[in-house]
């Protein structure tokens, strides 16, 4: 209908007639089923458009543009339209972008954009051109490798004008550097153009990259566009892939072949036995909430509306009703939410419970702690991955090493935990995952049967509430770490520690920056190990017991003149954020109407986590906030209550100015980045 629209505009303003008909050129179909079936739009009822159907599957093309839509899946479980299914087009990218990539999950590989490319690649034959505008993911994406791959073996010569403006996920100067979008979308753009010649030849793909450049305005990138205005005016680099399809932010050859942090291949001797995801819920207004009654009754009436909804949709099909249970709830987000894992439920007619859900204090932001409903059934929680072997009750203690997840925007970084941490600690786009100092393996099996294994712990084995403590470091990495360092006195303690402050040093961040983006860290033996382990036991000893932190002697606490006497309205946390009083040097932090908080150290917001500073991440979360689907209220100074401390964030503040000094300090202690090389001398790294 637009191009209809377009083409009747553009008639009248060229002087034509565009008569009564259409456009002569339109087929109405659905493009990725035009092959799959023989009818492809209403068979004789609409007998003119489907002959411009059938006549568009014999002509030879070999121009194609697009604009693929960006949507992946669903928008939510609550949404009945599901994606199409099209075996052939699905087919071709199992068999080319799928089996090529090394991501985990490749279902976004099977949306409606990769159709697109993969669609339009077989279209146009041996000899043609793509030309696309499109989220820029591919161009670094770790699922997209395989895409990557494909294409250098598929074409002949690819162009890509990438124009940033990929702010999804990153903060502070990293989203900056990004510029403008230039539309009004928070993921990144590039114009592609990829061409076959038809010259036949083994050779790769001739890959052209152009990078519009950093900090521009949207205006700015379209005078760049239109000064450049073609392929022909714009300086492009030659780029060179890797073996593994990067084509910028190319891996490091060596880092793979360093020990893995975490494996799922049993054949692979990691660090850690076992890792896991960090908690998802899907539903975290419900699941999450600084008091514990409110959450308490938030969870006990969601699970009633789950149950009511059920028994109201059975009661309706006993009555007669020819639909489905699912089709006969009522969705209210007001009172709840469906995951998948809730249909199944409805679907079976099975009643929704509480069993074995636990009420935890957990970190759902870095140093912001709140409440939490663990359901290790997945009832009210969609996933928990292995938490419940890291942490099966509250009284199972536990270190772990959360890390910003691979293949994410967000940047590398990493925090320890004594509690059970959120899968998106590090903001929304982080999906972390965590390595744990132990894991705890139950005495008693599901089926009431003794566990052998636990039953052989030995008598210094730690025991808590019927679970046994074992430790995640394997056996095998304690020898390695011996046998390299010479030293039979390192213990699994000194390597937890050590590899925590390996994956704070600068050198080893950014020479492997862009191997991080793609993949777990891989940890090398490095000189100094003493040292690592020194001031990783003093980062970790800092970043967990943050709250006990002195505030700096600097610091001060500014009142108005008419603050009130009640100590918890002195404090109170309003419903509009904190902000700083001049964000161009952060040193003085409006807290409320009644307290300022001055002389911050500028250098105070250098040590960042996922992108922020500590300090960043109080203004981000202590507020009160009403979430708009539920109308569920999170309230913080619901929380200072529960700790029964009405300064407790005044004072976290002056912690954390602390906090990220000292973290600084440390850091710039570790020795030099110098690997050991497997003759066990050094090797340093430049």
């Amino acid at each position: 209908m637009n191009i209809e629209a377009m083409y009747r505009e553009l008639c009248e303003e060229a002087g034509l007639d565009a008569g009564d008909t259409g456009f002569p050129g339109i087929s109405l179909t659905d493009t990725f089923a035009m092959d799959e079936r023989q009818n492809h739009l209403g068979g004789g009822v609409f007998a003119e458009n489907t002959a411009r159907v059938e006549q568009q599957r014999t002509a030879a093309i070999s121009v194609i543009l697009m604009n693929p839509p960006y949507s992946v899946g669903q928008k939510s479980a609550n949404d009945n339209n599901q994606n199409a299914k099209y075996p052939l087009v699905d087919g071709r990218i199992a068999d080319t972008y799928a089996k090529r990539s090394t991501a985990t999950l490749k279902n976004g590989l099977y949306d409606s954009y990769y159709r697109a490319l993969r669609w339009a690649t077989d279209r146009i034959g041996e000899r043609g051109v793509i030309g696309f505008i499109s989220n820029s993911a591919f161009i670094d994406g770790n699922t997209a490798d395989g895409v990557r791959l494909t294409w250098q073996d598929e074409f002949d010569e690819i162009f890509v004008f990438n124009l940033r403006g990929s702010i999804r996920g990153k903060q502070g100067d990293a989203a900056k550097k990004e510029g403008q979008n230039v539309f009004n979308i928070m993921t990144g753009v590039a114009i592609t153009f990829l061409v076959k010649t038809g010259e036949g030849g083994d050779e790769s793909a001739k890959i052209h990259y152009s990078d519009i450049g950093d900090y521009l305005t949207r205006e700015e990138k379209f005078e760049i566009l239109e000064r450049e205005a073609s392929v022909a005016g714009t300086e492009f680099t030659e780029i060179t892939p890797n073996e593994a399809g990067d084509w910028i932010n190319q891996r490091d050859q060596r880092f793979g072949t360093y020990q893995a942090i975490a494996s799922r291949d049993p054949r692979e001797q990691a660090v850690f036995g076992l890792s896991s995801n960090g908690l998802k819920t899907n539903r975290d207004a419900w699941c999450y909430n600084f008091d514990e009654d409110e959450l308490r009754r938030n969870i006990h009436a969601h699970v009633d509306y789950l149950n009511e909804e059920r028994e109201r949709a059975y009661r309706a099909i006993d009555n007669g009703a020819d639909k489905s249970a699912e089709q006969l709830i009522r969705r209210d987000s007001t009172r709840g939410s469906w995951d998948a894992i809730n249909l199944s439920d409805l679907r079976r007619n099975r009643v929704t419970t509480m069993d074995g859900g636990q009420w935890r204090e957990s970190i759902y932001r870095p140093f912001i702690k709140q409440f939490v409903y663990f359901d290790e059934s997945g009832r009210l929680n969609c996933r928990t991955s292995k938490l419940p072997r890291l942490w099966p009750t509250a009284a199972h203690e536990n270190l772990a090493i959360y890390q910003v997840g691979s293949a994410t925007k967000v940047p590398f970084s990493v925090l320890l935990t004594a509690i059970m941490p959120d899968l998106h600690l590090t903001g929304a786009s982080s999906g972390g995952q965590v390595f744990a100092r132990y894991t705890w393996e139950p005495l008693e099996t599901a089926d009431g049967a003794f566990n052998l294994d636990a039953l052989a712990a030995s008598e210094n084995d730690v025991i808590v509430d019927g679970y046994r403590r074992l430790d995640n470091i394997t056996d095998n990495t304690l020898a390695g770490y011996r046998r390299v360092y010479g030293d039979d006195r390192i213990s699994k303690d000194d390597i937890f520690y050590y590899v925590y402050a390996l994956l704070h040093h600068p050198e080893y961040r950014e020479r492997y920056a862009a191997d991080l983006k793609k993949m777990l860290p891989r940890i090398p033996h490095c000189a100094g190990f003493a040292d690592y382990a020194r001031i990783g036991r003093a980062l970790a000893d800092l970043h967990l017991h943050y709250e006990n932190l002195p505030a700096p002697e600097a610091l001060q606490y500014d009142f108005t003149a008419d603050v009130p006497d009640d100590a918890y309205e002195r404090y109170r946390i309003g419903s509009k954020r904190m902000s700083w009083t001049k964000r161009t040097t952060k040193t003085a932090l409006k807290y409320n109407e009644y307290l300022t908080i001055s002389g911050i150290p500028a250098e105070a917001n250098d040590y960042q986590i996922g992108g922020r500073s500590p300090l960043e991440w109080i203004i981000d979360r202590y507020y009160i906030k009403t979430d708009k689907a539920s109308g569920i209220v999170n309230d913080p100074n619901d929380w200072l209550r529960e700790q029964h401390n009405p300064r407790y964030v005044a004072d976290l503040i002056g912690s954390l100015v602390t906090l990220s000094l000292e973290t600084q300090r440390l850091v710039n202690e570790l020795p030099a980045f110098e690997v050991l090389d497997n003759v066990g001398g050094p090797h340093k790294m430049s």
